[in-house]
């Protein structure tokens, strides 16, 4: 027969039979039954848990999962599977844990499971990410010079759009865009200035892989060019030039005379030191550079020359379009003022000896022109001299009765 235990009042009472009339039937009692002897104890169900060594990787590494079976048992297979499909197996050691490694090729959820168990033992979901692999190579790096970079990806089923940001100098200074296509990414994009750049390229998910960003630094440095001096760097020297609209001869790889005067034309209109050298100093100018300021902007075209900076410079639509090297009176005695182109000869003669080439006269025989010398100061009889090679250009892009300011 059972054995009940009677609690009344708070105090515990001697044992008593259920059967005994003594025994009180007041519902304020409290019974606790005791198992019955040999009675058996329900066993927990198992239990399994499965731990990442990195819940994000790139493509091609590899990942090791870990756990362990409670409660233990030995020699108990387990079953790694990715979204369902099986990518590893362990067998769990006498305290029930076991290991894993698999190089996975998508990311999504993992779970480890002893097959056959009924009901299934499965672990909790395990988020895996796995990113491509990329890397960076490029071609030669110029100053201002369009450079191909490529980004090799791996799987070469990644087809994601890459997005290229170029930062120089704190800043960002371009954008770029270019879809992954048999594993790579190929982008063209101009380094504007030289020193260190930083290329952030952004992949985005895509194809059952995850977001991956991959960084490279370059630097260019500032070679100093002079006369004679050929190669890429002198183009690309010339094409910053251009883009703050000095004239110049062309885009070539040679420092030639007329690139000389560009040059002359750059340092004068910065203020910088007159000098047919263009040096590291130059460069670092040129990368941070703005376009200069013209002085007056009524009429949207006209042509200013600035006797303080020995510049010349054809404005249209209010900006600057092209800008050259002049000298002017060696005694400051270029007219100052308002004026209007008078006359334009192809050539004439000049009471000094010589031929004066595409002269535009602005006011009796004060005249543009084209001479063979140029120096980096004053040093004509009056007149506004011009590079031989520039003259052209300039008279070319003038009209007659087109407004002339000319200042200090």
């Amino acid at each position: 027969m059972a054995v009940l235990l009677l609690v009344m009042g708070g105090v515990l009472g001697a044992p008593a039979l259920a059967s005994s009339p003594g025994a009180d039937p007041s519902p304020a009692a409290s019974v606790v039954a005791a198992p019955a002897a040999g009675a058996a104890v329900e066993a927990a169900p198992p239990t399994l848990t499965a731990v990442l060594s990195d819940d994000a990787v790139v493509f091609g590494d590899a990942v090791t999962v870990t756990g362990a079976l409670e409660p233990a048992a030995e020699g108990q297979a387990v079953v790694i599977r990715l979204d369902g499909v099986e990518v590893a197996s362990a067998v769990t050691d006498a305290a029930g844990a076991y290991r894993a490694s698999f190089r996975p090729q998508r990311g999504g959820a993992l779970v480890a499971e002893l097959p056959g168990s009924d009901p299934a033992v499965v672990s909790p979901a395990a988020a895996l990410a796995v990113k491509p692999k990329a890397g960076v190579s490029h071609g030669q790096l110029v100053p201002f010079l369009a450079s191909q970079f490529v980004l090799k990806v791996t799987p070469a089923s990644y087809s994601g759009v890459v997005t290229l940001r170029v930062v120089h100098r704190k800043a960002t200074v371009g954008t770029y865009k270019a879809r992954v296509r048999d594993g790579k990414a190929v982008f063209r994009a101009p380094l504007r200035g030289v020193d260190g750049f930083t290329l952030t390229f952004s992949l985005p998910a895509a194809d059952g892989l995850a977001r991956r960003t991959v960084q490279a630094k370059v630097t260019l440095p500032a070679r100093t060019l002079k006369a004679g001096a050929r190669g890429p760097y002198v183009k690309g020297m010339l094409t910053g030039l251009k883009r703050l609209k000095f004239y110049v001869p062309g885009l070539g790889v040679g420092f030639t005379s007329p690139v000389g005067d560009v040059v002359m034309a750059f340092r004068k209109a910065y203020r910088m030191p007159r000098s047919y050298v263009f040096d590291a100093a130059c460069w670092r100018k040129l990368d941070r550079a703005k376009r200069i300021r013209v002085r007056f902007s009524s009429p949207a075209t006209h042509i200013e020359i600035d006797k303080t900076r020995q510049i010349l410079t054809i404005v249209k639509a209010g900006k600057p379009w092209g800008i050259i090297c002049v000298s002017t009176g060696a005694t400051g005695n270029t007219p100052e003022g308002r004026f209007r182109i008078q006359q334009k000869h192809p050539y004439t003669s000049t009471p000094y000896g010589g031929t004066m080439i595409r002269t535009m006269g602005f006011l009796g025989n004060y005249a543009m022109h084209g001479w063979p010398d140029v120096p980096p100061y004053p040093a004509s009889h009056g007149c506004v001299r011009e590079p031989i090679w520039a003259c052209y250009w300039v008279y070319d892009n003038s009209w007659v009765g087109e407004t002339v300011y000319v200042y200090r």
